[in-house]
């Protein structure tokens, strides 16, 4: 058992001053006479957790080739106050997945902060593909579901899928029987296409107002059902770049405190100064932090790390700490049904939390109890 004594703590629906007494677990109190150490003047918020998230540090998901280059990146998005992850896998050739479901999986064996896997694909719009390879896009068929359930060994908990596509709706459906989230993405649906997927079960945007048909007053769209659907959840890109300050603000608005899901979508330049790097297996150019695609010109994924994310929707939405580990810890994991465990410092559920100083700045990570950083 350790004990932290006098620190500032960030509950679901309060902040106070308390003694926490923990080891795979939380026990709080406002009076304990044990001895411990002193962390007045130091802030303990729940670890962060981020959904959707391709790589960091030089090195991608999709392209790794061991589980120590995987260990690598995550240990770099430790540092950054991640203590959950869903390691995200773009669209890819068929047996390129299935290889890095296997080696994702090995990782997780030894690397709590695994907590599942986002599949970002292959059913996709043509259209609004972003940089998903156009080649290995295919149509909704619950045989390469299965296959990523057989491969990941049931890590496989996330998936993003276009709600127009072809046999979308008896897909979700499916996968949501096996226990997946279904999140919505890379697409050009109607607002009515949108709606009859969220009845067939998915509950969530992949990116909110990036790779999709946009809001139109005639054409109402996937970006519009994603607003006005009190029940579905909005993923949100938080680095300023991919949505602009003040419309992550708006959507904030529209949505609520709990149904914002700040993500990085962060690509293997995240942690890296600007320069040449890749996507999977297509190259980009990062300037001034922010990643397009060599030949096209398209916007890629972010160099955003999660603790500037929790630093950026304060200040985007001048949030008090409660709400901002809402939008990046608690919300994920309401979404992933995760919640029982992580997503927010209260007796019972895993040791994963940040210790901050009074400019936000880390100063420690622990995930199920043992100091990462």
């Amino acid at each position: 058992m350790k004990n932290f004594k006098n620190i500032l703590v960030v509950k679901e629906d309060k902040i106070e001053k308390s003694d926490v007494i923990f080891n795979d677990s939380f026990i709080s109190t406002t009076k304990n006479n044990e001895e411990g150490i002193d962390y007045s003047n130091k802030i303990m918020i729940p670890g962060f957790f981020d959904v959707h998230t391709h790589g960091a540090d030089g090195l991608d998901f999709s392209t790794v080739k061991s589980v120590e280059e995987i260990e690598k990146i995550l240990s770099f998005y430790s540092k950054k106050g991640v203590t959950s992850v869903f390691p995200t896998l773009l669209t890819e050739h068929n047996e390129v997945v299935f290889n890095q479901l296997e080696l994702i999986y090995e990782a997780s064996k030894t690397n709590p902060i695994i907590k599942g896997i986002h599949v970002e694909g292959p059913f996709l719009s043509l259209e609004y593909k972003g940089a998903q390879l156009e080649e290995c896009i295919q149509v909704p068929n619950k045989e390469l579901v299965d296959k990523y359930i057989e491969h990941s060994h049931g890590l496989f908990k996330y998936m993003t899928i276009a709600p127009e596509r072809e046999n979308a709706c008896e897909i979700i459906k499916y996968l949501v029987s096996k226990g997946i989230t279904v999140s919505m993405g890379h697409s050009s649906a109607t607002f009515d296409e949108t709606k009859a997927a969220y009845e067939a079960g998915a509950r969530n945007i992949t990116h909110c107002l990036n790779a999709m048909k946009g809001i139109h007053q005639h054409f109402p769209s996937i970006a519009t059902a994603a607003l006005y659907i009190d029940d579905l959840y909005n993923e949100v890109i938080l680095d300023g770049i991919h949505v602009h300050p003040e419309m992550v603000e708006w959507i904030r608005k529209l949505k609520g405190n709990d149904k914002v899901v700040g993500v990085t979508d962060s690509l293997m330049c995240a942690g890296l100064p600007d320069g040449e790097y890749m996507i999977g297996n297509s190259p980009i150019i990062v300037k001034d932090s922010d990643a397009k695609l060599k030949d096209s010109g398209v916007r890629a994924g972010s160099c955003l790390t999660m603790d500037k994310a929790f630093r950026n929707i304060k200040k985007f939405s001048n949030l008090d700490d409660i709400d901002a580990t809402k939008i990046t810890s608690l919300n994920a994991a309401r979404l992933t049904h995760l919640d029982d465990k992580i997503g927010s410092i209260k007796e019972g559920k895993n040791a994963d939390f940040i210790v901050l100083n009074k400019n936000y700045e880390i100063e420690e990570v622990y995930i199920n109890g043992k100091k990462v950083c």
